[in-house]
């Protein structure tokens, strides 16, 4: 069974601890200094775990954009735990908080090597708004989704 936590603000030491270090298990690059200022000076700071047997199996971080636009920021779920919808409820209970908080968008972004997560955005009502190529020379997809809309 998956439990779900939901932390406003900047998480606490030892839980920012443990989300930097899922952080780096998931994905190839962690930037820690980027992680740290997004992490301490970000308005409206939401993090949502998700938990096994007292782990974190999943994670998405968020903040505010603009007055009525959220950034989801980052967010992955471990390999084992893929496929089993604990990045949609993720997501949905991002959005809900976004809706009671007065939120009308959420912006995000995503690479089209992520394709699970490209696919779960268009299913759950993002549209792409944008594409460019990074100063990698990567192709990034910007979505938005308005809240009021399923």
């Amino acid at each position: 069974m998956i439990a779900y936590q939901e932390i406003e603000g900047k998480p606490n030491e030892q839980t920012l601890e443990k989300i930097e270090a899922f952080y780096k298990s998931v994905f190839e690059v962690f930037l820690a200094e980027e992680f740290a200022l997004r992490m301490n000076s970000s308005e409206n700071l939401l993090t949502l775990l998700a938990f096994s047997e007292g782990e974190i199996v999943g994670f998405k971080i968020g903040y505010q954009l603009e007055p009525n636009k959220f950034y989801s920021w980052i967010g992955g779920v471990r390999s084992d735990f893929r496929g089993q919808g604990v990045a949609a409820e993720l997501m949905r209970r991002q959005h809900d908080w976004c809706a009671r908080n007065g939120f009308q968008i959420v912006k995000t972004k995503t690479k089209n090597s992520f394709k699970p997560m490209l696919i779960l955005n268009i299913k759950s009502g993002f549209d792409i708004v944008e594409v460019y190529r990074d100063g990698k020379g990567e192709i990034k997809i910007v979505l938005e989704k308005r809240l009021n809309e399923s």
